[in-house]
């Protein structure tokens, strides 16, 4: 059995190539996180999703989007709307 060893220099570059490779694909989902808002208003959302303010309480109402409630006040957290759209999503036929 032969066992390969690395030169300091291709251990070095794999790294390099592997972290590059990692940063390349996360960072963006990682300033997108940082950068946006957590919570949302109604009217903030009923844009997002191009939906009218009583649809969005019909979500509200079926159980099919999650919310928080504080008095008359209705906010939105942004990882709920997240999940809102991935249990959502209808993958197309190739």
């Amino acid at each position: 059995m032969n066992t390969y060893i690395p030169s300091k220099d291709e251990l070095q570059k794999a790294i390099s190539e592997a972290v590059e490779a990692a940063v390349t694909s996360k960072l963006p989902e990682i300033i997108s996180k940082v950068t946006r808002k957590s919570y949302y208003t109604i009217d903030e959302v009923a844009e997002i999703l191009s939906v009218t303010r009583r649809h969005l309480q019909y979500l509200r109402d079926t159980n099919q989007i999650s919310f928080v409630q504080h008095g008359r006040k209705v906010y939105f957290k942004a990882e709920d709307l997240e999940a809102f759209f991935d249990d959502n999503y209808i993958e197309g036929g190739v």
